[in-house]
């Protein structure tokens, strides 16, 4: 489970911005509050099953989801698939010459089998600065320990992490390499527990469209998993009836009638070549959605509302949302424009999250928690009237017409 999320100097993010998924006491009374969080078993807070980002364009809503997938992608890498002396594919804020000099910072914490874990790092291109691990049981009142603190080639290790220490006296920990992902790749016990964490973390850009299709495909050879694929399909009323893998190709399957309105025939079809644009999205977004629900995994998706109608999208939210359909507390971040999803009692102000940028291209990432609103307020409207900011300061384009 995500607790929270923090990063600085990446991208177009100079400051330090945090995601949380942590309720927010609030009085909310259009939404049911056993549906939208559950709670943290022997603690005093609760998490949020889902959160939505929204900004204008260019705001840095994709690049809070690009955050999260550095930070997976380098834990992971780091050790086994970058090589001595090569550069970190890290992005520092490059519109303020102090910021490209520096680090950027990425911070996590995740609750793996009842331990709250805090895992952070300081990463440029050239090496790591600084990566910690903190340690501490979901009971009240517990404390946290440090497993390791790592300051360029400085590394302090609890004994416990045997491994770890092991590597650090062994001198085996690269410059531009993690002690976790190191330690990981010698089955370190918590190491390999939290990249298992990771690698159960799905972080999706819809503009990989090529990439969300295979992931739904690949698992077509699962009966029951296409039947279930098939399912969600038909759910939607996309006018499929079958879909059918063959030769590794994709088949759908149609049915035919004739002018009484009786079945007459079967039409079958490749998938990608007739299907709409958004039939084909919302295909490609079965199987991590079904499998993040089964699984009470977490779901990352950017751009989730291209090409999909509101009502599937509000209906894909409220399946995360519900306690009934959710139990497993399956958490899904998700940026969107589709501002309907405010409107319509899917979504509490603790879950809303807008990007906006400075006159310096900064973005900064807020809460709608943030604001004193009342409980009868409009969240869409007051939005879009430009209330909470993070909207577009759209120009005279009648003027761009007339030059």
């Amino acid at each position: 489970m995500i607790i929270e999320f923090s990063f600085s100097n990446y991208r177009s993010f100079k400051n330090t911005v945090t995601l949380s998924m942590v309720a927010s006491p609030l009085r909310e009374t259009r939404i049911n509050e056993e549906d939208v969080m559950f709670p943290i078993e022997n603690t005093d807070y609760k998490l949020l099953r889902s959160a939505a980002i929204f900004g204008a364009n260019a705001s840095g809503k994709s690049n809070v989801v690009k955050a999260m997938d550095f930070f997976k992608q380098y834990i992971i890498n780091s050790f086994k698939n970058i090589q001595a002396g090569e550069a970190i594919a890290v992005e520092p804020f490059k519109l303020s010459i102090e910021s490209m000099k520096e680090p950027s910072s990425f911070e996590m914490i995740i609750i793996i089998d009842g331990c709250q874990y805090r895992y952070g790092m300081e990463v440029d291109k050239n090496a790591v600065r600084e990566e910690w691990l903190y340690k501490k049981a979901c009971k009240k009142r517990a404390r946290e320990v440090e497993i390791f603190y790592r300051e360029d080639d400085s590394i302090n290790v609890h004994p416990s992490f045997t491994i770890g220490a092991d590597l650090v006296e062994r001198k085996m920990i690269r410059s531009n390499a993690l002690l976790l992902s190191a330690s990981a790749q010698f089955n370190d016990t918590t190491a390999v527990k939290i990249i298992e964490w990771l690698n159960g973390t799905d972080i999706i850009s819809c503009s990989e469209e090529d990439k969300l299709w295979d992931m739904s495909v690949n698992h077509l050879d699962d009966d029951n998993m296409r039947e279930r694929i098939i399912n969600f399909a038909r759910y939607a009323d996309l006018g499929i009836d079958n879909i059918e893998k063959s030769d590794n190709h994709i088949l759908t399957q149609h049915i035919q009638y004739n002018d009484k309105g009786d079945q007459a025939g079967l039409l079958i079809t490749p998938f990608r070549n007739m299907e709409s644009e958004g039939t084909i999205k919302y295909f490609s977004l079965a199987y991590p959605i079904l499998n993040a629900l089964d699984h009470g995994s977490r779901l990352i998706i950017d751009e989730f509302d291209s090409k999909l109608h509101p009502l599937l999208t509000r209906r894909i939210v409220s399946l995360f949302n519900s306690k009934k359909t959710n139990p497993r507390n399956a958490q899904l971040v998700l940026t969107s424009h589709d501002s309907d999803l405010m409107g319509t009692g899917s979504l509490r102000r603790d879950q809303i999250w807008f990007t906006q940028k400075n006159r310096f291209g900064a973005s900064d990432l807020y809460s709608l928690a943030d604001y004193q609103v009342r409980n009868d307020a409009s969240f869409e409207k007051d939005y879009l009237a430009g209330k909470y900011g993070a909207t577009p300061i759209i120009g005279d384009l009648a003027a761009v017409l007339n030059q």
